[in-house]
């Protein structure tokens, strides 16, 4: 039961950045997104790597708290073994 609602927040982590340089751009907030489209614009490399590692990292770690999450919530998911 409580498995999608763990599901939504290991995927809330990334798109907390990656809403938020929607929201800043829009509204002209400072902040990583204008800093990402300036960086864009001007093709500045490291930057646009940094920020995309960033996002790519929240991601990941988003699942892997959803994953530790799921043994918490359901201990079935502990005892499963694998098929391979």
């Amino acid at each position: 039961m409580l498995l999608p609602i763990v599901t939504q927040i290991g995927l809330a982590l990334p798109l907390l950045v990656t809403g938020a340089i929607i929201t800043e751009t829009i509204f002209g907030w400072p902040g990583v997104g204008p800093y990402f489209l300036t960086a864009t614009k001007s093709l500045d490399y490291p930057v646009i790597l940094a920020i995309l590692l960033l996002s790519a990292t929240l991601v990941i770690v988003g699942n892997l708290i959803a994953d530790l999450l799921y043994v918490l919530v359901d201990p079935r998911v502990r005892l499963q073994r694998s098929a391979a």
